[in-house]
């Protein structure tokens, strides 16, 4: 039986409006941030702009000092996502927040995709709810394939969800060792093993990149394979051991399907991907790393993760 919360589902208003902040985690951003916040800013009390984009701030985070709603914390060095969004998560705290939207920055929000979010939040429930996700909208041409509004899912991606901060002070913050991948599964599986559920708004839709998409045709059908970089391909394998690792007992279905997951990539990679030298490299690295315990951010100048 899946456990209580240590702490009750503060879901309800308190007697009045759910107060609802965000969290967007910056690194270098390109033009289009400006663009992508603006589809959903207004649906939020407060959003908080981590910047992780090391030297002078770019030009696009800066004119964010402009908007109304939109607070830019500049952080000077990349502490990784984790330690973003636990920035984020104790700002809105301090704000009086119920909730937190965690968004990447190459994300954009369908009109009231909040609103469709928080609906998931006023169904019965048998416990409460960790995590609402949105429905992913990836590759072009894609529609959403489901017919329920709110159903539960097993993990959910970071970007575009609706992170309920009672949980969040419950099973506590975000696992900065990871610094980058598998930071939200690690989250969910956490959650899940405290009582908490996690739910995707197949109405809320979520436009998202999620790497270099590749095309190709295969029997009359445009197929999108995401491509990564060499270190993103270090932090997954690295992570992902870890994370099995910790939930291989809890978790055991969910631990076998991604080890196949990895294998999938791995053919992907070597059939269908450009750099595998490096790729594959990179990813010795990972699982070298992960054997040893090295974690933290990957330095190459000392050949591996940085603590």
């Amino acid at each position: 039986m899946t456990p209580r919360p240590e702490h009750p589902d503060n879901s309800e208003d308190r007697g009045g409006r759910r107060r609802i902040a965000g969290v967007v985690v910056l690194y270098h951003p390109g033009e289009e941030l400006l663009e992508n916040i603006a589809s959903y800013a207004g649906q939020l009390d407060v959003l908080f702009a981590i910047d992780n984009s090391e030297g002078d701030t770019p030009i696009p985070a800066l004119n964010l000092r402009e908007s109304g709603n939109v607070i830019h914390v500049a952080n000077g060095r990349n502490l990784g996502v984790a330690a973003a969004l636990n920035r984020g998560a104790r700002l809105a705290l301090e704000h009086g927040c119920d909730y937190l939207l965690t968004m990447d920055q190459d994300s954009s929000a369908a009109p009231g995709m909040v609103a469709e979010l928080l609906a998931c939040l006023d169904g019965p429930a048998a416990s409460p709810i960790g995590i609402v996700a949105p429905c992913l909208v990836t590759k072009p041409g894609q529609e959403q394939s489901s017919v329920t509004c709110c159903e539960e899912v097993p993990v959910a991606m970071t970007s575009g969800n609706l992170l309920n901060l009672a949980a969040f002070r419950s099973v506590g913050p975000f696992m900065e060792e990871l610094f980058v991948d598998f930071v939200d599964i690690e989250y969910c599986l956490r959650l899940r093993k405290k009582g908490f559920r996690i739910v995707r708004a197949n109405r809320a839709l979520l436009r998202h990149s999620v790497g270099r998409l590749l095309k190709f045709r295969l029997f009359s059908r445009d197929l999108y394979l995401t491509s990564h970089s060499p270190l993103r391909k270090y932090y997954k394998t690295r992570n992902r051991f870890f994370v099995a690792d910790i939930y291989r007992d809890s978790f055991p279905a969910f631990c076998r399907a991604d080890r196949a997951r990895f294998l999938l990539e791995l053919v992907r990679l070597l059939f269908f991907e450009d750099g595998k030298k490096e790729k594959l490299a990179m990813i010795r690295k990972g699982y070298a790393d992960y054997r040893t315990g090295r974690m933290g951010r990957y330095d190459a100048e000392e050949g591996g993760s940085s603590r």
